[in-house]
């Protein structure tokens, strides 16, 4: 708990910060520890990373989407599967916001940042329905992962919001149609590596290099053509930070979950993580 409040002040006293978090869909661990495309080397060359963090059961993505955002595991927030709105749910959950739904990060930094210019771009149409109304000005729903990336590039130039949320799903796609393995998705996923070059690009040309971390990281991974299954392959997440401070080349040897990485962007706005939260700040990336 010291070394949380630490950090807390420490990462507030760096003043101005962006957060740029690159989410995709259906990206298991296991293809990088093969070979990662060069870009996402790049970025563990020069961030922490870890290629063992682990998402939550069951492995689909409603659940690891809004475990990532919210901060604890399905027995606490309710998403509990695809099937999950907030008006139907089989779980009801421990912790409700005015709104009656479990906050996320997006709601913790409008309540206690307001002054944060937040903005959300997701290939997926369902992930949008996890966010707090009204918590994320700009919450928007483009089709295919090249023109997600694009359409958040673009408004990324244009106003370089603090906290930007990619969501990206055509390596999800790709695990379904030909397997999580193989040449089809190995494609898939160098297309993602090459989609951080514009964005890369884009930081570096908005003068905002030295003020931005960059988190690369997923849902969940799969087996075959389907994902769900409790195996490692289907648990087992990439997860990438690069940014100020953040120390370059380490590999993160603690245990990261997703429902570390709420907390961890609310330690980079100095915020302390949401009490009904289980997730901590990765200490060891921001170190």
């Amino acid at each position: 708990m010291r070394l949380a409040l630490v950090l807390l002040i420490a990462m507030a006293a760096y003043g101005q910060r962006h957060v740029i978090v690159v989410g995709v869909d259906g990206l298991g661990a296991e293809m990088l520890r093969e070979v990662a495309p060069p870009q996402i080397q790049g970025l563990m060359k020069n961030g922490a990373w870890t290629l063992h963090a682990r998402g939550v059961l069951p492995t689909v993505s409603s659940p690891n989407w809004a475990s990532m955002i919210m901060g604890a595991v399905p027995e606490l927030h309710g998403v509990t599967s695809n099937d999950w709105q907030p008006d139907k749910f089989d779980i009801s959950p421990s912790c409700k916001d005015t709104q009656g739904r479990f906050p996320t990060i997006f709601g913790l930094l409008h309540d206690k940042r307001p002054e944060l210019r937040m903005a959300v771009f997701h290939d997926w149409k369902d992930f949008g329905r996890l966010i707090e109304p009204g918590a994320v000005p700009v919450l928007r729903h483009v089709e295919g992962s090249p023109a997600t990336m694009r359409t958040a590039i673009e408004y990324w130039k244009a106003a370089k919001p603090d906290l930007l949320f990619i969501h990206l799903d055509d390596v999800d796609h790709a695990g379904h149609n030909h397997g999580w393995s193989g040449p089809e998705y190995r494609q898939a996923v160098e297309m993602v590596g090459g989609l951080l070059d514009p964005l890369n690009a884009a930081i570096k040309e908005a003068g905002t290099a030295d003020s931005t971390y960059l988190l690369l990281t997923a849902d969940h991974g799969g087996t075959e053509k389907s994902h769900g299954h409790p195996t490692q392959r289907d648990l087992e997440i990439p997860w990438i930070l690069t940014g100020p401070g953040v120390p370059a080349g380490r590999e993160i040897r603690s245990l990261v979950r997703t429902i570390d990485t709420a907390a961890t962007i609310a330690a980079i706005f100095g915020v302390a993580p949401h009490p009904c939260w289980t997730g901590k700040p990765v200490t060891e990336a921001l170190r």
